[in-house]
């Protein structure tokens, strides 16, 4: 069997990944175009909402259950051999609506975790007090106010998970190349070679999980329209002590306390192309948004506030798999909102199929290119 792979992007599907093969005998390098465990994946808040392998059909929601199942055991396992804490919680999760389109679709997704065997619990005013007392106040000044309540939610702390895989993975002798930017991709007799440091190499396998950038590699790739950057901005306040101990969250946005009184709010969505940073008017609509459920937070200290871009395909499916009509390139990208939860069973589903070994959930949905025909991409040749 090939044994040696290169992963191009150090992000959380990238250490995930080459820590997982590592672990299965591959020699691993990652080459990451900036610092490794520094772009989007250090930027999200550490959102891991409930997930059942077992009961799940949808393809996304099976690649989340098996991600959740195996995420206990991966923080714990870390934590162990690195000695870095992920600071991985199962704090649970509160779902605030307080219109009628909110309440509709919260009615919805709760049918639908009940359907997966995930708990979920609609909240009396007495229990949502019991839950969250801070939360009084939003309960008593909205006409409309719904909660709901799911015990099987975590928070993760990025950074930290991102340092505890990179320092995993060079115990079990991972190679970095970091500020190494691979600029192209090209094919020769069904095999591809990367362009980086001014010339062409190989390995038995490689393995792209270069998020929003995926599609700018090579032009060969035809990739170019597969994924969309998302920005999302993030701001950080700090109070003395948490103000509540359950994931706050409203659509598409939430509030999220630290033990030590740091508090993401987030987030938004803009098509801003590959830019980075942060708006006043986006960052005073969050704080609005936190002060309008926790009143607390409009004195908070604003200790800062960044940005990360989301990679986003057409479908809302990540791409997990072999480039069609090349049979050492794979592609592991495109997991939206969802690439720290994510990690892990993707690292599991690439490290599988390399070691041909059968997959533990079915593939179909997550293929490279699946909005194109069938017909392999037309590579550039080797002169």
């Amino acid at each position: 069997m090939s044994r040696t792979v290169t992963v191009v992007g150090g992000g959380a599907i990238g250490l995930s990944t080459a820590w997982e093969l590592s672990q299965r005998g591959f020699t691993v390098t990652v080459i990451d175009k900036n610092a490794t465990g520094k772009g989007t994946s250090w930027a999200g808040a550490g959102i891991l909402p409930p997930a059942n392998l077992q009961n799940s059909f949808d393809p996304i929601d099976r690649l989340r259950g098996l991600s959740h199942q195996l995420f206990p055991e991966w923080a714990e396992k870390l934590k162990t051999d690195t000695g870095i804490d992920p600071g991985i919680q199962r704090c649970g999760g509160l779902y605030l609506a307080e219109t009628a389109g909110e309440i509709a679709a919260m009615f919805g997704m709760a049918e639908y975790w009940q359907e997966m065997e995930i708990e979920c619990n609609q909240l009396t005013l007495d229990e949502i007090i019991c839950q969250e007392s801070a939360l009084a106040s939003w309960w008593h000044n909205t006409n409309n106010a719904a909660a709901w309540h799911v015990p099987d939610e975590y928070q993760l702390r990025s950074p930290r998970y991102l340092a505890a895989l990179k320092s995993a993975c060079g115990q079990s002798g991972v190679s970095f190349l970091e500020n190494t930017d691979v600029t192209d991709i090209r094919c020769s007799d069904g095999r591809a070679e990367m362009h980086y440091e001014g010339k062409w190499r190989t390995t038995d396998h490689i393995v792209l999980t270069t998020g929003v950038w995926t599609g700018h590699i090579a032009s060969s790739l035809e990739l170019e329209l597969s994924i969309v950057p998302v920005r999302g901005q993030i701001l950080l306040l700090k109070t003395s002590e948490p103000l509540v101990h359950n994931i706050i969250n409203m659509g598409q946005r939430y509030i999220l306390a630290r033990d030590d009184g740091h508090t993401l709010i987030g987030s938004n969505e803009e098509e801003s192309g590959f830019e980075l940073g942060t708006t006043e008017s986006v960052l005073k609509s969050l704080l609005d948004f936190a002060a309008h459920l926790l009143p607390d937070l409009k004195s908070a200290e604003q200790v800062k506030a960044w940005s990360g871009l989301r990679p986003m395909t057409f479908d809302g499916f990540p791409m997990i798999g072999r480039v069609p009509g090349v049979e050492n390139l794979y592609v592991a990208a495109g997991h939206h909102r969802s690439g720290l939860h994510l990690s892990p069973g993707t690292a599991v589903l690439i490290a599988d199929m390399l070691s041909e070994t059968a997959p533990r959930i079915p593939l179909d949905a997550f293929q490279i290119r699946k909005h194109q025909s069938d017909n392999p991409a037309q590579f550039h040749t080797t002169t």
